[in-house]
């Protein structure tokens, strides 16, 4: 594949994901107005089996993409120590993983706020910031002055400005949480 179907695919799915998100944020808002919660589930009525089935896809949501993203991880473990042939010493490493980021979030006092703070620290970096520069880095003509390089730079300011601001109000919360316990 080229690297211009590359970027055709990139902005396809850029294109996509800011469509439809943007459309649920603004239906949701429109639905709800000021009531509209930060899960789009907790404004849904509770006794509607349409309620049920929105949150238990969304339970399952995190199970799948902690697999996708525990893999990479658990792979490098076993490469490093040459298990990469052994199934039982694979599930050992595997749930060795899973039981110990449990256990983290069970016990770790502020283990919202951390996550919190690694989304909005590094989310908005991979999903804004970094498709833009490299874009910008693979393709030349995107830097000509026009409308394309303007809505970039929009991009790249509105997700500056929304890492700073995310990864400052959950350093907020992790230090006012840390003065309550102390």
């Amino acid at each position: 594949m080229t690297i211009v179907c590359q970027l055709q695919v990139l902005i396809v799915c850029f294109v996509a994901s800011t469509i439809i998100y943007g459309t649920i944020a603004v239906l949701g808002y429109a639905m709800f107005g000021d009531y509209l919660m930060s899960q789009i589930t907790l404004n849904l009525p509770s006794k509607k089996i349409s309620t049920k089935l929105a949150i238990y896809s969304t339970i399952i949501n995190p199970f799948t993409k902690y697999a996708v993203l525990i893999t990479p991880i658990a792979n490098a473990i076993e490469e490093k120590w040459l298990l990469c042939k052994r199934k039982p010493i694979a599930i050992l490493v595997r749930t060795t993983i899973l039981v110990s980021t449990v256990l983290m979030a069970l016990f770790m006092p502020f283990f919202g706020y951390v996550m919190a703070f690694i989304g909005a620290f590094f989310s908005v970096t991979i999903s804004l910031l970094f498709p833009c520069i490299c874009y910008l880095k693979m393709n030349k003509a995107a830097r000509q002055f026009g409308l394309e390089l303007i809505v970039i730079i929009v991009i790249l300011f509105v997700g500056i400005f929304i890492g700073i601001l995310g990864t400052y109000l959950s350093v907020r919360h992790i230090v006012n949480h840390m003065k309550l316990c102390s």
